[in-house]
């Protein structure tokens, strides 16, 4: 679905990301590993449309990335989320995902000049359809409870549920998470699991960088490790963390056997 052809992501002089290439196919989750400075949120906003690869080229179920904006990159069906996600704090939970919603509701309804001539009946049809999304998102990602509650009285960890459920209501067919275990308790992580593991499960691909390297080994079924901007490892978890390349790429090499 995914292919990652050979980027290269330069900021002046420095190399962030450098001729990495590898692919991700339909229903898995992959996690990009590597320790902080090594590439891997920069390869994420070249795959997301938020900086344009130097060199090299994403593609797309065959469709080239490059140039396409941020939404319309979305809009191919490639989200993603960030680390820490920018809610309306007076807003309820639920009124946060509908707001998310936007996306769907255009390709329902058309350009906004368009939806104020349609018919009443066509626009109702579509906020039913809203409707329906909101509360299949909020079960997907166990907020159901919480859905009357504002997001700023939300923990950190449901707030980052919530904004994995914002992103959600894009109707995307890859996700890409930006460190969603970050700053999250033990129980918070394994409900992120199981919310993940469910989106894989119903038909969606995953691409997740996490520095929690128990949290993201145990999820993953492939593991990319990135050091330095360039790809040292790819293979199932289990394989690739054992690696020396990635022990001393992590911890260095007193700590390789």
């Amino acid at each position: 679905m995914l292919e990652i052809d050979h980027v290269t992501k330069r900021f002046g002089g420095l190399v962030a990301v450098d001729d990495v290439a590898f692919r991700i196919t339909e229903r898995e989750i992959v996690g990009i590993f590597g320790p902080n400075g090594s590439g891997k949120t920069t390869l994420m906003n070249v795959i997301a449309g938020v900086f344009p690869a130097t060199r090299g080229e994403v593609r797309w179920k065959g469709r080239a990335l490059g140039g396409l904006r941020t939404d319309e990159v979305a809009a191919c069906g490639v989200v993603k989320t960030f680390q820490n996600p920018q809610l309306f704090r007076e807003l309820t939970v639920a009124e946060n995902v509908r707001v998310a919603g936007h996306l769907l509701l255009k390709s329902e309804l058309g350009a906004a000049r368009v939806r104020t001539i349609l018919p009443s009946a066509f626009r109702t049809a579509a906020a039913r359809k809203i409707d329906a999304r909101v509360a299949a998102v909020l079960e997907m990602t166990q907020l159901e409870a919480q859905s009357r509650e504002l997001a700023g009285s939300l923990s950190y960890g449901g707030e980052k549920m919530l904004g994995v459920a914002m992103a959600l209501m894009c109707a995307p067919s890859m996700l890409l998470l930006d460190e969603p275990g970050s700053g999250l308790s033990h129980d918070e992580l394994d409900r992120l699991s199981d919310v993940l593991r469910r989106l894989r499960d119903q038909g969606m691909t995953l691409c997740v960088i996490d520095h929690r390297v128990g949290f993201l080994g145990a999820l993953a079924d492939r593991a990319i490790v990135l050091y330095h901007g360039s790809k040292i490892a790819e293979g199932t978890p289990s394989q690739v963390l054992s690696q020396r390349a990635v022990i001393e790429a992590y911890l260095g090499d007193a700590h390789v056997a």
